[in-house]
Protein backbone atom coordinates (compact mmCIF):
# COMPACT_ATOMS: atom_id res chain seq x y z
CA UNK A 1 0.00 0.00 0.00
CA UNK A 2 1.31 3.80 -0.58
CA UNK A 3 0.79 6.10 1.68
CA UNK A 4 0.26 9.37 0.96
CA UNK A 5 3.15 11.67 1.43
CA UNK A 6 3.47 15.67 2.24
CA UNK A 7 6.25 16.18 -0.17
CA UNK A 8 4.72 14.04 -3.07
CA UNK A 9 1.50 16.60 -4.76
CA UNK A 10 -2.16 15.05 -3.91
CA UNK A 11 -4.01 13.16 -5.97
CA UNK A 12 -6.18 15.14 -8.80
CA UNK A 13 -9.41 14.82 -9.31
CA UNK A 14 -10.00 16.63 -12.52
CA UNK A 15 -13.35 15.09 -14.10
CA UNK A 16 -13.18 16.02 -17.95
CA UNK A 17 -16.02 17.15 -20.39
CA UNK A 18 -17.83 14.06 -20.87
CA UNK A 19 -17.95 13.21 -16.98
CA UNK A 20 -19.58 17.40 -16.06
CA UNK A 21 -22.21 16.32 -19.10
CA UNK A 22 -23.25 13.02 -17.57
CA UNK A 23 -23.08 14.21 -13.91
CA UNK A 24 -25.40 17.68 -15.57
CA UNK A 25 -27.77 14.85 -17.25
CA UNK A 26 -28.22 12.78 -14.18
CA UNK A 27 -28.80 16.15 -11.80
CA UNK A 28 -31.35 17.48 -14.70
CA UNK A 29 -33.39 13.87 -15.25
CA UNK A 30 -33.85 13.71 -11.42
CA UNK A 31 -35.07 17.03 -10.86
CA UNK A 32 -37.25 16.36 -13.80
CA UNK A 33 -38.62 13.34 -11.96
CA UNK A 34 -39.35 15.07 -9.02
CA UNK A 35 -41.17 17.83 -10.51
CA UNK A 36 -43.42 15.15 -12.16
CA UNK A 37 -44.32 13.29 -8.79
CA UNK A 38 -44.76 16.91 -7.49
CA UNK A 39 -47.26 17.26 -10.48
CA UNK A 40 -49.05 13.99 -9.97
CA UNK A 41 -50.16 14.69 -5.85
CA UNK A 42 -51.26 17.90 -6.96
CA UNK A 43 -53.35 16.00 -9.49
CA UNK A 44 -54.92 13.47 -6.71
CA UNK A 45 -58.13 13.98 -5.84
CA UNK A 46 -58.26 15.45 -2.14
CA UNK A 47 -61.71 16.52 -2.22
CA UNK A 48 -62.67 16.14 1.55
CA UNK A 49 -65.77 14.96 0.76
CA UNK A 50 -64.82 11.71 -1.25
CA UNK A 51 -61.84 11.00 1.61
CA UNK A 52 -64.72 11.10 4.19
CA UNK A 53 -66.68 8.75 2.04
CA UNK A 54 -64.01 5.95 1.35
CA UNK A 55 -62.47 6.45 4.90
CA UNK A 56 -66.51 5.70 6.16
CA UNK A 57 -66.32 2.54 3.37
CA UNK A 58 -63.43 1.17 4.97
CA UNK A 59 -64.23 1.14 8.29
CA UNK A 60 -67.71 -0.87 7.18
CA UNK A 61 -65.26 -3.47 5.31
CA UNK A 62 -62.88 -3.41 8.33
CA UNK A 63 -66.45 -4.12 11.20
CA UNK A 64 -67.14 -6.73 8.53
CA UNK A 65 -63.71 -8.35 8.65
CA UNK A 66 -63.45 -8.47 12.94
CA UNK A 67 -67.15 -9.99 12.37
CA UNK A 68 -66.02 -12.62 10.38
CA UNK A 69 -62.53 -13.15 12.66
CA UNK A 70 -65.36 -13.60 15.98
CA UNK A 71 -67.44 -15.84 13.78
CA UNK A 72 -64.44 -17.77 12.49
CA UNK A 73 -63.36 -18.26 16.09
CA UNK A 74 -66.47 -19.51 17.47
CA UNK A 75 -66.88 -21.76 14.63
CA UNK A 76 -63.66 -23.22 15.71
CA UNK A 77 -64.51 -23.41 19.67
CA UNK A 78 -68.27 -25.16 18.62
CA UNK A 79 -65.65 -27.47 16.62
CA UNK A 80 -63.68 -28.15 19.83
CA UNK A 81 -66.87 -28.81 22.09
CA UNK A 82 -68.55 -31.07 20.09
CA UNK A 83 -65.61 -33.40 19.78
CA UNK A 84 -65.61 -33.04 23.80
CA UNK A 85 -69.17 -33.25 24.32
CA UNK A 86 -69.81 -36.73 25.44
CA UNK A 87 -72.36 -38.78 23.08
CA UNK A 88 -75.14 -39.49 25.64
CA UNK A 89 -75.81 -35.85 26.19
CA UNK A 90 -77.92 -35.63 22.48
CA UNK A 91 -79.85 -32.97 23.69
CA UNK A 92 -76.56 -30.53 24.07
CA UNK A 93 -75.15 -32.40 20.63
CA UNK A 94 -77.98 -31.52 18.63
CA UNK A 95 -77.77 -27.48 20.32
CA UNK A 96 -74.02 -27.50 19.77
CA UNK A 97 -74.63 -28.80 15.64
CA UNK A 98 -77.53 -26.37 15.19
CA UNK A 99 -75.17 -23.32 16.18
CA UNK A 100 -72.40 -24.44 14.57
CA UNK A 101 -75.18 -24.65 11.40
CA UNK A 102 -76.32 -20.79 12.20
CA UNK A 103 -72.85 -20.16 12.51
CA UNK A 104 -71.94 -21.31 9.25
CA UNK A 105 -74.66 -19.61 7.73
CA UNK A 106 -73.65 -16.10 9.29
CA UNK A 107 -69.98 -16.57 8.02
CA UNK A 108 -71.19 -17.35 4.38
CA UNK A 109 -73.32 -13.68 4.48
CA UNK A 110 -70.85 -12.24 6.26
CA UNK A 111 -67.89 -13.26 3.71
CA UNK A 112 -70.81 -11.98 0.98
CA UNK A 113 -70.85 -8.54 2.91
CA UNK A 114 -67.15 -8.59 2.52
CA UNK A 115 -66.57 -8.71 -0.58
CA UNK A 116 -69.80 -6.15 -1.70
CA UNK A 117 -67.91 -3.64 0.71
CA UNK A 118 -65.03 -3.85 -1.24
CA UNK A 119 -66.56 -3.76 -4.96
CA UNK A 120 -68.54 -0.47 -2.53
CA UNK A 121 -65.05 0.92 -2.12
CA UNK A 122 -63.40 0.25 -5.74
CA UNK A 123 -66.80 1.48 -7.84
CA UNK A 124 -66.63 4.83 -6.04
CA UNK A 125 -63.03 5.17 -7.00
CA UNK A 126 -61.67 5.99 -3.52
CA UNK A 127 -57.92 7.15 -4.68
CA UNK A 128 -55.05 4.89 -3.35
CA UNK A 129 -57.13 1.95 -1.70
CA UNK A 130 -55.17 -1.34 -1.32
CA UNK A 131 -57.35 -4.00 0.22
Amino acid sequence: MMFYERSKNPPSFSLNLKEWLLILLLGMSVSDSLAQNEDYRRSVITDPAISRRCSALIGQRQQKIDHKQKIQSLLERSKRLLKLTPPERKTLLTKLAKNRKQLKRELKLTQNQIQNKEENIIRKGCPGITL
